[in-house]
């Protein structure tokens, strides 16, 4: 028996925690740039950990829809 496919509400639910997760990045990003711009080389680490985590998430969610029928 095959996989199935994800149904609507874990879709819409997928949609939902990547909008957040991206809004939380920005504002990490944002907040590194002001870091970084004070002379806080902690901003590095801010900036490398929301990309990082980012790009993880939407990279895991890629290879999952499309293992998805």
């Amino acid at each position: 028996m095959g996989r199935l496919g994800w149904t609507t509400e874990q879709r819409a639910g997928v949609k939902q925690y990547f909008r957040i997760t991206t809004v939380f990045v920005i504002l990490g990003i944002i907040l590194s740039v002001i870091l970084l711009s004070m002379g806080n080389t902690g901003g590095w680490l801010l900036l490398a950990i929301s990309v990082i985590g980012w790009a993880g998430m939407y990279l895991t969610l890629k290879n999952i829809k499309k293992a998805q029928p």
